[in-house]
Formats: C-alpha cells, structure tokens, sequence
C-alpha cells in the first residue's frame, strides 16, 4: 500500500539516489526512502526539492502536496490522472438529482453511523447527559435519511446531526479540556482548534485516495459545486471524521499528549503552537500507520483508501436513467 510521507521540518533537503528518495539535513542523510512506495508527499514552505525528485514521483503517479506555515494546502502537483472516461462519467451522473441523492445519502448514513458508534464506546466509562435522548435522536435521524427526497433535505439532516453529538461532545473529554460547543475560522479554543486541525490533515488523505481513484475533487454530491472549494472532498470527508480524527483527537486530550501550553490564543484565535506542530506530525503519523482492531486490523490511512475505493464501487452499482436536459452544467 502506498503511504503518504510528510516531510515539515526546516532544513532538510530531498534528492534521489536511483529508486530511494533521499533525506539529508546539514549535509548528513537522514533517511531513505523506496520511491515507489510514496503515493503522496506532503512539503512545508521551507523544504528543498530538487526537480529530479518531483518528475520522478509525478511521472510515477505519487502527488506532491504543498502546505503553508499553518499546514493549509497551498497546492498540488501531479494531480492530473483523473482518467477523461471517468471525468465524463462523473460530470454526467454526479449532475443528476437522482444519483446524487443515492451518493449523499451514503455519505450521511456513514457520518451518523460513526458518530453514534463513538458516543456508544464512551458511554461505557463516561456519565454522558441525556445519552438515551441523544441516542434516540441520532438513530432517528439516520432513519430519515432512507425516506428524505432532496440533497438539501439531507443537509439539514446532516447539520442536526452534528449539532447533537457535538451537544455532548464536551464530556467526552477529561480536564482541563472544556468545550461549549463546535466553532470555527479561527477556532477559539484547544479542542476547536485541534479539531479544524486535524480535519485539515484528512482533507489530505481523502484528496489523495480520490484522485488514485481517478475522480475528479471538484464535482461533489452533497456539498454545493461551486468555483471555491473542491467539494467532493468535503463529501467524503464526511465519512472519516468520527471515525479518525475524533477519535484521535479525544486520545491525544485524554491521555494528555498534547497540553494547554501546546497552544497558542490571541485576538486572532486560537492554534497548534509552532513548536507543537512538530509533536503532531509524530504522533499523527504513528497513529495512521498503526493497525487498528476496530478498523478490520488495518491502519487508519489504508481503512480511508479501502472506504473510498468501496464508495466509488458503490457508485458505479448506482442503476438510474439520466435524461439529457436533467444534466445541469458546472459553472
């Protein structure tokens, strides 16, 4: 299975050595690396590659993501495989409405699913209030998203969802982690802002795994296709998010791996500090390639590319009659 390499830490140089991608800082080499088993390479702004290195892996098929100082994605290189036959197929189908409400309503029922399974595991060692309450209005939600007729109906299904489990999200964790509530762009909290980090760093892995896949990251099902974001991302998001991050999040505040200290709030909001940044990666990185029982005994990052190789079967067994003025273009 081909692994994503994250590669942040200021100072050090990539270059090529045959097949083996080479790592070296102040001219000593750290680490080398079979070329043909990174499917995705993930640079800060301060890591130098030589062009050698970046036409061998896009030539080869691997990505090359960069990231700014606050790991946003910047931009990606060796992103044209999505296969013309399959882009076609996906301008086509994903514009119908009937196929589109198949493909959201998979991606909700998945969503809902994960976060009933996380709040189930923790009511076994914490006091959660109004659980059964909870329970019951997650489980009838999931329920209505089989009889719900439109994607925006779906959308609100999905945003009540979210809003009661994040209702209780906050005794989920042990002190001195508060959370009143989800809050975003800039979070202003620790658990807010490790949250919107750590979607951050799936976005990456689910935008990688859709392009191995050939499909296209801007033509979505359930969020809106618009010109700003590329949407099918934020879709499959969906699926992966109480399942990884989470769960990753409430492992790293719980077993206090990471501290108060390792953030930073201002006036402008709250963030990873910059020397912390450093001891995510480590331990993000360890967690998506460790194997996890709950996971059918594979690592987080090969569970993603196995779910989204399942989403992309289940979409082409989707059976429906497109008529030719249903198909609306994408601006």
């Amino acid at each position: 299975m081909l692994e994503t390499l994250y590669v942040m830490t200021p100072g050090i140089s990539i270059g090529q050595d045959g097949g083996l991608l080479v790592l070296e800082k102040d001219h000593a080499v750290i680490k080398e690396i079979p070329m043909a088993t990174v499917g995705s390479l993930v640079l800060g702004r301060t890591i130098q590659i030589s062009t050698q290195v970046m036409f061998s892996l896009v030539k080869q098929g691997s990505l090359i993501q960069f990231v700014d100082h606050k790991y946003q994605l910047v931009g990606t290189l060796g992103d044209e495989h999505t296969i013309l036959q399959r882009l076609l197929w996906q301008v086509e189908y994903f514009q119908n409405k009937e196929f589109a409400l198949s493909g959201a309503k998979y991606i909700v029922k998945h969503k809902i699913k994960g976060q009933i399974s996380l709040l189930n595991q923790y009511k076994k060692t914490r006091e959660i209030p109004n659980f059964k309450a909870i329970n019951h209005t997650l489980h009838a939600l999931l329920k209505r998203v089989d009889r719900t007729k439109k994607v925006e109906t779906l959308r609100g299904i999905e945003g009540l969802a979210s809003r009661t489990y994040f209702s209780v999200f906050g005794f989920l964790l042990s002190e001195p982690w508060q959370f009143s509530g989800r809050n975003r762009y800039p979070s202003t909290d620790p658990v807010n802002a490790i949250l919107s980090y750590g979607y951050s760093f799936l976005e990456r892995e689910v935008r990688a795994s859709l392009l191995a896949v050939g499909l296209d990251v801007r033509i979505g099902v359930l969020h809106s296709t618009n010109n700003r974001k590329d949407s099918f991302v934020y879709d499959v998001m969906d699926i992966f998010r109480q399942d990884i991050i989470d769960r990753f999040v409430l492992k790293l505040l719980n077993r206090h791996m990471l501290s108060l200290e390792d953030f930073d709030i201002s006036e402008q909001g709250c963030f990873l500090s910059k020397s912390a940044n450093k001891k995510w990666i480590k331990l993000y990185e360890e967690y998506m390639d460790t194997e996890v029982t709950r996971l059918d005994n594979v690592t987080p990052r090969k569970w993603i590319q196995r779910e989204v190789q399942s989403f992309m079967t289940y979409l082409q067994a989707i059976d429906v009659h497109i008529p030719r003025h249903d198909c609306e273009n994408i601006s």
